[in-house]
């Protein structure tokens, strides 16, 4: 089965007579234990009616004024709301997956299931059988904006309990990504989500600028939430859902899976159901301190509305969020992404505060290391609307003379360039006080969240922390992990002062296996190789930026090509050097690989620059990450490189993404080893290339410019005029070198 294969019409036509023949004229068919319903409604989300199918228990009607929990079904691959085209699905009633399957369990329990329709095409368009609209986003069809939508429908026609503790989701394969996906985005109105054989990941979001979502990076949206997956181990993608657990078991509290004697199938249907039911018995509570990702520009999550004018592919990251504060940034692309500071941000909390007060709010932009104070007045509900930027902002919020708030902004290893099993681990932090009064005589206590990682000195004193104050400790904290097989470590830290004030935190640490090292590698800067694609293709690209000699210089872009099975592999690297990747940018791309797995995942790859100022003969050194096929397998091979940077900075700047918004400001992101000292843009009009505007761009924080020193420069377009313009952007760094790039892109000035 091919999860982006077509199947032929008379397939489609044959099994729509077949559900035909099964459902009455009246819309439903009924036994004496349940009862399904193929209904619709109207979308306001998609401007358009919308199908699904609803299984009702016998008590549903046996009892007229009892209400019911909800279980909404997500279907899979070449599947609608009432049947599927594929025996892998067959899942709702009779003698469907075994007997394993909706009716039957629905039949025996008091419970509603609804199963949406994921169907992604107008009635005039050919007939299509990839829901959902991912992978590659086709429409502006985004169903997990419709959720909400549809739940609010289901309660008020049928008898439900409305509530997040009595809700929760499954799906199948595609449908499995999707539970993933909206069960992580609405944690506020689901206690349980379970995934039958999920894809890892897909392109996903706005349809004018997607991104890649990775459920292995999403762990933290989960808080309050019951999370399980199953999987068989035959199932096609089961090397992604391996990945996953990696990760997931490490830093999930209620993350569960179990492998099946089963290949991609809904395995052990009931048993993810009756889990699912547990939950409603026992629902987890509302976090206390909470986390979320989000892939669209605006989105609501307990209770929280967070808005952005951000055209550009990325995420809205909120943590730690709690009455006193929180910590949020946007960036390109996770876990670590460069950040987008030019992006406006507007956070209106829930109504947790006293209504009609001043409150005090300290912002401290972690990029910048600039503290701020202002004040803000709670409106007539308790809530509190604070602006800021895409940067890493630590938020405090403090009523007058309000304690000490200690928040940790960075946690990092300590001379190492990664850590690594086996290895003695030292912790550097760095914190700030974002409350009103000093903390006095702070201390740091570490301890594991799991067995697999043993603390070998968990406390540390750390002195004085006055109001605004942000400081870096080299501190004597260290762990160890001894398991070769763990990817990650979850720790938490508590601090205390002397007024017994108190403080606890969460953090990760990737953790890496110890390797040999690499000696066949080539480095791509800037000429073209032919490279491994999607495991078993090759393609012939121009990778890196720069001389194209081979050689690592300063200024220059680079790819690692790991030479193994006669080709060559592009390699996704971990390694901190301080002349690596200066101003905060990071580089990442992929190697899809769905031609050969028909999964949707990729396997990513690094184009770290290096500094105009990294001294001669300075060494690199690198943990290196390629994926090899063996299918339906991913093999990951992993070691180090090393090599030393030579030569001097002889590249010019690189244009990135060029966009121009509703107020005539031109934005052009320009990065570059070096400081840009100078951009100028050149805009000509389509009918009359004569017509030209000319400005220059800066990049310090004033005028049109959002954030300065943040990559991204801007300029007002001086005249006021209509039309068509495409742009030709000129850069010089501090060494000279320069570059011109007359971009494909088309502007609509006025």
């Amino acid at each position: 089965m091919k999860l982006f294969a077509r199947i032929n019409k008379s397939i489609i036509l044959t099994l729509l007579a077949l559900t035909i023949s099964l459902i009455r004229t009246n819309g439903s068919a009924s036994t004496d234990a349940v009862t399904i319903i193929d209904a619709r409604h109207y979308s306001n989300v998609f401007g358009e009616i919308r199908n699904y199918r609803i299984f009702l228990p016998k008590s549903y009607f046996d009892s007229p004024t009892k209400r019911f929990p909800v279980i909404y079904f997500f279907h899979g691959w070449s599947q609608r709301y009432f049947g599927s085209s594929d025996p892998y699905g067959d899942f709702d009633q009779g003698d469907d997956n075994g007997g394993d399957n909706i009716a039957n369990f629905v039949s025996r329990h008091d419970v509603i299931v609804v199963k949406p329709d994921g169907y992604n095409r107008s009635p005039h368009e050919d007939y299509y059988v990839r829901p959902y609209n991912v992978s590659p986003v086709e429409t502006y069809r985004q169903f997990p904006i419709y959720f909400p939508e549809l739940v609010h429908h289901i309660d008020a026609q049928y008898r439900t309990i409305p509530d997040r503790e009595h809700r929760g989701i499954s799906g199948l394969s595609m449908g499995g990504f999707m539970t993933f996906w909206i069960g992580g985005k609405y944690p506020h109105l689901l206690s349980a989500a379970g995934n039958f054989c999920g894809s890892p990941e897909f392109t996903v979001g706005p349809k004018d600028f997607p991104v890649e979502l990775r459920h292995l990076d999403m762990h933290n949206n989960y808080g309050g939430m019951n999370v399980r997956l199953h999987y068989g181990d035959k199932d096609f993608i089961r090397g992604y859902h391996q990945d996953l657990n990696r990760v997931w078991t490490q830093v999930m509290d209620h993350y569960d899976y179990k492998i099946f004697d089963a290949a991609h199938a809904t395995c052990g249907l009931e048993e993810m159901l009756s889990f699912i039911l547990k939950t409603f018995e026992n629902p987890p509570a509302r976090p206390s301190k909470w986390a979320h990702t989000d892939v669209y520009p605006d989105f609501t999550v307990w209770g929280y509305e967070v808005t952005t004018d951000r055209t550009t592919p990325g995420f809205t990251i909120l943590e730690k969020v709690d009455k006193r504060g929180f910590r949020i940034s946007v960036r390109e692309f996770l876990p670590d992404g460069a950040l987008l500071s030019s992006v406006k941000v507007s956070v209106k909390t829930g109504p947790i505060y006293e209504t009609d007060q001043e409150y005090t709010i300290t912002d401290v932009d972690i990029r910048t290391s600039k503290v701020s104070q202002s004040t803000i007045r709670s409106n007539d509900r308790g809530q509190l609307t604070i602006d800021l930027t895409g940067s890493a902002h630590e938020v405090g919020i403090n009523k007058k003379n309000d304690k000490p708030n200690i928040a940790l902004t960075d946690v990092d290893i300590h001379d190492v360039r990664w850590a690594t099993n086996g290895k003695n681990i030292t912790l550097d932090l760095t914190l700030v006080n974002k409350g009103q009064a000093p903390a006095e005589s702070v201390r740091a206590t570490l301890s594991a969240t799991r067995a697999t990682a043993q603390v070998t000195r968990s406390e540390y004193s750390l002195g004085t922390l006055a109001p605004d104050q942000l400081k870096s400790f080299e501190t004597k904290l260290s762990f160890i992990v001894k398991a070769d097989s763990i990817a990650i470590a979850k720790f938490k830290i508590t601090f205390t002062d002397d007024e017994k004030n108190e403080w606890t935190e969460y953090f990760e640490i990737p953790i890496k296996k110890e390797v040999a090292e690499i000696r066949e590698f080539v480095i791509a800067d800037g000429k073209a190789f032919t490279v491994a694609k999607a495991g078993v293709d090759t393609a012939t690209l121009v990778l890196g930026k720069g001389n194209g000699d081979g050689v690592a210089n300063p200024g220059e872009s680079i790819v690692i090509l790991v030479k193994d099975q006669d080709k060559l592999w592009r390699a996704d690297l971990v390694g901190k050097d301080p002349f690596v990747n200066p101003f905060g940018i990071n580089i990442r791309r992929s190697d899809n690989w769905t031609s050969l797995d028909h999964v949707g995942g990729s396997a990513k790859y690094d184009v770290p620059l290096i500094s105009a100022d990294c001294p001669q003969d300075h060494p690199l050194e690198f943990f290196v990450e390629y994926w090899l096929p063996e299918y339906p397998l991913h093999i990951i091979r992993e070691g180090r490189v090393r090599f030393v940077v030579k030569g001097k900075d002889t590249t010019p700047p690189v244009v990135g993404p060029v966009y121009v918004t509703g107020d005539n400001v031109l934005h052009v992101k320009i990065y570059d080893g070096a400081k840009v000292q100078r951009v100028k843009a050149r805009l000509i009009e389509e009918k009359d290339p004569k017509k030209t505007i000319e400005t220059v761009l800066a990049d310090d924080g004033r005028r049109h410019d959002r954030a300065g020193n943040d990559l991204v420069f801007s300029a007002r377009i001086p005249d006021r005029v209509f039309g068509i313009f495409h742009v030709v952007i000129e850069a010089e760094d501090a060494f000279g070198n320069k570059t011109m790039e007359d971009r494909a892109e088309r502007f609509v000035l006025h």
